[in-house]
């Protein structure tokens, strides 16, 4: 069975019952911001405390690419429901055209499928996530590479994130911190063009979200990649969500990463919307044009979409 076969059964498996059996979400009953408890169950729609939320209750909030709370690439610092497990997946695409800003040449092709699961658990204080990948990629740059032709798939690195809400509102803005490791795992060689290789990189962030007007939020991620490709790197993140409909929210990211000088960096803009039909339950697309690179296999464009359900 292919991956992506695979995919797509996994896929029906997590929407399917969400679609059937869930009711849909009415945002009117809750408050922007109260210093009382003024909803006895804090179990709502979107992960958000309602009496102790400075943000209005939005489909933007879900799980990003690091198993966390957060945009499709940054972590944001709003606080989601205690005491509540979240699973999601996420599929990614895109077609290899480069290698250290070099582009392949013109006879030269390879594309990488990726199905990331990942499982949140949030805490009254923190978040706690592991998100298992799973990958497929096929390359053939014989003349940039030095070798044939050739394909593979199985496991990625394993990922690994805490990150810590438990600090105050502030009048329009609250901070989170936190850490998240990707390890060694599998045969990560083998899964070298998809990203996965046999080093255990740690992301260290701290992450400040704002409120701009009713709709509009704004959130700046910055922080450190350790032993990254044998580097540190900085890493900068800027995020703009705004509230198109009560069930839909459109989500802008200007997402880099820098290594040092030499024009060492990626960057990353990256659109999308999350759409949140029935409670509980968000699904997203997202579009990521790649601005500058200097990955070992570099792509131009990326497309994901994702789901995810809350319990």
């Amino acid at each position: 069975m292919t991956l992506k076969k695979i995919i797509m059964i996994l896929t029906l498996l997590v929407i399917s019952p969400s679609i059937l059996f869930a009711q849909s979400a009415d945002f009117n009953e809750y408050e922007i911001y109260s210093t009382a408890r003024t909803n006895p169950n804090p179990y709502t729609y979107g992960g958000l405390e309602p009496e102790k939320s400075l943000f209005k209750l939005t489909p933007r909030n879900s799980i990003n690419s690091s198993g966390l709370g957060g945009l499709f690439v940054a972590e944001t610092a709003e606080k989601l429901t205690a005491k509540q497990m979240v699973i999601s997946s996420k599929y990614k695409y895109h077609k290899l055209s480069s290698t250290k800003g070099q582009a392949f040449f013109t006879t030269e092709e390879g594309d990488v499928s990726s199905f990331e699961t990942s499982l949140t658990w949030i805490g009254k204080w923190a978040e706690w996530s592991v998100t298992v990948p799973i990958q497929e990629w096929s390359l053939s740059a014989p003349r940039t590479f030095g070798k044939r032709a050739d394909e593979n798939n199985g496991l990625g690195n394993i990922n690994l994130g805490f990150k810590y809400t438990d600090l105050k509102d502030h009048s329009y803005y609250r901070f989170a911190f936190g850490i998240s490791c990707s390890c060694d795992t599998g045969n990560s060689n083998d899964m070298t063009p998809a990203g996965s290789n046999d080093e255990t990189t740690t992301k260290i962030f701290g992450c400040v979200t704002t409120k701009e007007t009713d709709k509009a939020t704004a959130n700046l991620e910055l922080g450190a990649l350790i032993n990254k490709e044998d580097e540190d790197w900085f890493l900068y993140n800027f995020g703009i969500t705004y509230e198109l409909t009560d069930k839909v929210s459109f989500i802008s990211e200007l997402a880099g990463e820098v290594a040092g000088g030499d024009d060492k960096d990626n960057l990353d803009m990256v659109l999308g919307f999350r759409l949140s039909p029935v409670k509980d339950f968000t699904f997203e697309m997202a579009y990521y044009r790649n601005l500058r690179t200097y990955r070992q296999y570099g792509w131009d464009n990326q497309f994901q979409i994702g789901a995810s359900k809350k319990w």
